[in-house]
């Protein structure tokens, strides 16, 4: 077996890590981001809750809001929330074109058929 000849580096310090001790003070009147963010291939809007330490995060599709949370989306919340608001567009559509053939009255329900005489 062979020995490590190499001396250990000594421990540096890094500037872009938080080290496990480190205390954080939350300033409430601080800015908070508001930007929208992308969460795989969707876009997620995000708004901070006002006198909360949280943020609301607005799954959208297009302009539409389609579920907001509080916890960090994940790519499959925001397919199951645009598939399920999609579903429910559908749905949606498919109830008014039945409420709209089922309103009309009598002999306009369904138009006689007449055969041409040739």
């Amino acid at each position: 077996m062979q020995r490590l000849t190499s001396t250990l580096q000594p421990e540096t310090v890094r500037r872009d890590t938080i080290r496990l001790r480190t205390i954080v003070k939350y300033d409430p009147m601080a800015a908070r981001p508001t930007t929208p963010i992308l969460v795989g291939k969707y876009v997620v809007a995000r708004k901070p809750i006002a006198d909360s330490v949280h943020t609301l995060y607005m799954i959208m599709d297009g302009r539409d809001v389609v579920r907001t949370q509080i916890s960090y989306p994940s790519a499959a919340d925001c397919e199951g929330a645009i598939r399920a608001a999609a579903n429910a567009r559908t749905e949606t559509a498919r109830a008014l074109a039945k409420a709209k053939k089922s309103s009309r009255k009598g002999w306009q329900a369904r138009p006689m058929r007449v055969k041409e005489a040739a």
